[in-house]
């Protein structure tokens, strides 16, 4: 497979210019429910096909703000691809995947998660003890994902496994100001060549096929401004400018640090469910 060519562009953010007190949302039909105190928020009464393009603001504000938004009983399975790129256009130009396929009748645009009752990891990742996964999509790319659509069309019998995602932000703020201002100016080297791909296709192909980009360790959020940790156990591999020892003492302390539950939620699937949430600031562990 020929990798896609993504040269770098210019990208806004629709949260930018949302309403703050979120009118297309908040309203007598909506319930809103917290999942947990740093991530996450549940909305039930909005059907994200029927917002305009004032409510998809709003939607990409909230997920700035909450980090994750799921919304239950949409109709996505119904309006087909066309609509749905149309919807998720809004937020941005469309990412695409530089080494994965895609199915026939959409588009590179489009990413296919399958599982059977059996599951992926293990099979993709061979046997461990565990099979936590967490990561931030293609930041091997010199532009990285933003808003992030990702919805159910069908569940297995037994529920698919829930994902659990992880607040950078949180995590950044939970450290000290002394090991802070030691990230600063640190950048991190990200690769397409990761775990998952490399027991997919083989190490010679991942490498050879492999996209490669830098991005800072720290990064400002650029609607809520808050700093966030951009760390990516999957994909940024090497502290630019560091022996291989210092960058994985650094790295294996950060990568533990994110996992702690106190910055995290975790979202439970099922048929109808869109989930939108802001991977500037998310990081997370699809199981």
């Amino acid at each position: 497979m020929v990798p896609i060519d993504l040269p770098l562009f210019e990208a806004d953010e629709p949260g930018r210019y949302a309403d703050p007190a979120l009118p297309a949302l908040d309203n007598a039909n909506t319930k809103f429910e917290t999942i947990s105190p740093r991530i996450g928020t549940e909305v039930s009464g909005v059907q994200l096909s029927q917002l305009t393009p004032e409510g998809l603001n709003q939607v990409a504000l909230l997920a700035a703000e909450r980090g994750v938004v799921v919304f239950r009983d949409q109709d996505f399975a119904d309006i087909g691809p066309e609509r749905q790129r149309e919807l998720v256009r809004h937020f941005g130009p469309l990412h695409r995947h530089p080494t994965m396929g895609y199915p026939e009748g959409t588009g590179p645009e489009f990413h296919v998660v399958y599982a059977d009752d059996r599951g992926t990891l293990r099979d993709l990742l061979g046997p461990h003890t565990s099979y936590e996964f967490w990561h931030i999509d293609q930041t091997f790319t010199q532009n990285v994902p933003s808003t992030t659509f990702f919805w159910v069309l069908e569940s297995p019998a037994n529920g698919g496994g829930d994902t659990a995602f992880t607040s950078l932000t949180a995590a950044y703020e939970a450290l000290s100001p002394a090991y802070r201002a030691t990230l600063t100016d640190l950048e991190i080297e990200h690769t397409s060549a990761s775990r998952g791909e490399v027991a997919r296709v083989g190490t010679e192909r991942a490498l050879k096929e492999a996209v490669n980009a830098t991005h800072p360790l720290v990064i400002a959020h650029p609607v809520t401004r808050r700093p966030a940790l951009f760390v990516n156990p999957a994909m940024g591999r090497t502290v630019k400018g560091f022996k291989p020892e210092e960058s994985d003492h650094l790295l294996g302390f950060l990568h533990n640090h994110i996992r702690s539950l106190d910055f995290s939620c975790r979202v439970r699937w099922e048929t109808g469910t869109v989930v939108v949430w802001d991977q500037v600031g998310i990081q997370s562990d699809k199981g």
